[in-house]
């Protein structure tokens, strides 16, 4: 790197222990289960800095879950960290684009396109690497690389996408401490999705040779102000959140589920457009762009399946019916002082704005059927009125009473395990974290019925709502209301909806 060896650009950085630690003990295979404040983004910019100067124009991964989440926050913090080793966008290196132009040398293998690649004035470069688009990372010939919010990426898609490629060497780089290094960082999982995260600590018990594992908290880190920790103890939404973003505490696992069948590898998914991410680059977070567009599962000519629980916390679920899948496409949520109609106004209506066909077949309690005080509309007809003044067409899909918790336990597992004449479901990861989070700590609980949903955390105002049991609620409601005669023999439900199982 040519400003790297500008002394006058010399510049005195202070490391952590585990910072130290980690760069003094690097090995092949590296991961850091570091909290909050703890020096990520620090430690996965010198490690980035420490491959492109060790080995110029060779090829590097930065990979990520989604195209989505490397652009909105894996890139942004990665640039940030570059900063503290006088690293500048545009002067050391350019990202989307070729340097060529500005002096920059050319690697050894110059990629077909740009557009997902940090190209380094030494001619190294770090190719963007999306798990949900196995092109992003085709062709590539890497000699390592990095990754950030390690936790949220599939490690069967992590192997066959990233870890083959780094499989570069060169005889001039023979000697390079980071030659074929790999570096993941991540805050401790919080969802079962992330434990191979964490499983890989016994792994490194057994190969120290080539695994090095860490855990740390944001304590070691001296910069943070005095009073963080206190105001993050306070503004956290829960014990559970503080322990695991700050602490690095691991939560306890949920062993008797209410959704016991529910398997992350069978019920999970990602697909985004990425042909559209693409085209609005490291524009995404501008007003306007991060909407349905996004979204390659939406049917856009299809009716949304809308699912409401509402009280001081309010929270929708949006799914459709795709052949013999239903899938959960979304879900939002506000809490008070904002209201329902904040929920659809701030977000439901924007990000679906390009949606084609403005048809809702609308869920929710039995109680959104009642009067509201001081109006002859029901919960339900306002939120139709609302809608419908923003150009949708709402059937209010509400029947009679709920159904018991025992007949949602027992139709919701035999769905998830995949019982042959009902719909498979399937949850969109990138846009229900928080329902995903709820339904992974859903706990299942004895009673005179047979089996009820643990209400607990609803009533624990110290507790995360979003991570309580309102999102499943409504995410329960369609399907039951839908599925649920079928499952115990009759078809009249499925009848009056016109549904049709193959």
């Amino acid at each position: 790197m040519y400003k790297m060896q500008n002394p006058k650009n010399i510049k005195k950085i202070d490391l952590t222990v585990p910072q130290a630690h980690a760069f003094i003990n690097m090995k092949q295979k590296n991961y850091w289960e570091w909290g909050r404040g703890s020096g990520k983004s620090t430690g996965l910019a010198y490690g980035a800095r420490k491959q492109v100067v060790q080995m110029p124009r060779a090829s590097f991964f930065l990979v990520g879950a989604t195209y989505s989440q490397i652009l909105s926050r894996t890139l942004p913090s990665t640039i940030e960290g570059l900063e503290m080793f006088n690293l500048y966008q545009d002067v050391d290196y350019v990202v989307g684009r070729c340097g060529k132009k500005h002096g920059f040398d050319m690697p050894f293998q110059p990629p077909n396109q740009w557009n997902n690649i940090i190209h380094w004035s030494n001619g190294a470069i770090h190719q963007l690497v999306s798990l949900d688009n196995p092109n992003t990372g085709r062709g590539l010939n890497s000699y390592g690389g990095i990754g950030d919010e390690a936790a949220l990426l599939d490690p069967e898609k992590l192997y066959n996408n990233v870890k083959t490629t780094n499989r570069a060497q060169k005889e001039i780089f023979k000697n390079c401490s980071m030659l074929g290094a790999e570096i993941y960082a991540s805050s401790t999982p919080i969802n079962k999705k992330g434990k191979w995260f964490t499983d890989i600590e016994e792994e490194a018990k057994k190969r120290p040779d080539l695994y090095y594992f860490s855990k740390s908290n944001a304590f070691w880190n001296p910069h943070i102000r005095k009073n963080w920790f206190d105001e993050m103890k306070a503004e956290a939404p829960s014990e559970l959140l503080y322990n695991a973003e700050i602490l690095n505490i691991r939560p306890k696992e949920i062993t008797d589920g209410f959704y016991a069948n529910l398997n992350p590898d069978k019920h999970y998914y990602t697909d985004h457009n990425n042909t559209y991410l693409e085209t609005i680059g490291i524009n995404l977070n501008k007003q306007g762009n991060f909407n349905s567009n996004q979204d390659n599962d939406v049917l856009h000519n299809e009716p949304l399946i809308v699912s409401l629980d509402f009280g001081v916390f309010n929270s929708l679920v949006v799914s459709q019916l795709n052949s013999n899948e239903y899938r959960v496409l979304n879900s939002m949520w506000v809490k008070s002082p904002k209201l329902l109609d904040d929920l659809f106004i701030e977000q439901f209506i924007p990000y679906y704005r390009p949606h084609q066909n403005k048809t809702i077949y609308l869920y929710g309690g039995h109680d959104g059927n009642n009067h509201l005080p001081n109006s002859h509309l029901t919960l339900f007809e306002q939120v139709r009125d609302l809608l419908t003044n923003h150009g949708w067409t709402v059937i209010i899909m509400s029947r009679g009473a709920a159904a018991t918790h025992f007949d949602k336990y027992l139709l919701l597992n035999a769905m998830l395990k995949g019982q042959r004449n009902l719909p498979r479901i399937r949850i969109n990861e990138s846009n229900n974290s928080d329902l995903i989070i709820a339904l992974e700590r859903a706990e299942a609980v004895e009673s005179l019925s047979g089996v009820d949903k643990n209400k607990k955390d609803e009533r624990n105002k110290e507790f995360p709502q979003q991570h309580a049991t309102h999102l499943t609620d409504a995410f329960d409601i369609p399907i039951v209301t839908m599925y649920n005669d079928l499952f115990k023999g009759s078809n009249a439900f499925a009848s009056e909806f016109g549904i049709r199982i193959s």
